[in-house]
């Protein structure tokens, strides 16, 4: 697992899952399926990416396709890292 990854998983786990939810996150944990991302959620995950992983994610990639699970957004975030 790389670092964002794990990054990113924790942050998930810490700030997203709410507390009595019984959901342990992991890098292909369905985000989106499970109901842990909603509008709020979202959007404190793009504020996680912006300041803590200095990548802005651009208006165009805020697709679900991009959200399903921390693989997925892993892989946005180095696309736009390249970019």
């Amino acid at each position: 697992m790389t670092e964002t990854t794990q990054r990113l998983v924790r942050f998930i786990q810490d700030n997203l899952v709410q507390d009595g939810d019984d959901i342990e996150v992991d890098e292909t944990t369905p985000l989106l399926v499970s109901g842990l991302l909603d509008s709020l959620r979202t959007a404190r995950l793009l504020n996680f990416l912006r300041k803590d992983l200095g990548v802005r994610v651009p208006a165009a990639k805020l697709d679900p396709d991009n959200f399903r699970d921390v693989v997925t957004i892993v892989a946005m975030v180095e696309e736009l890292e390249t970019v």
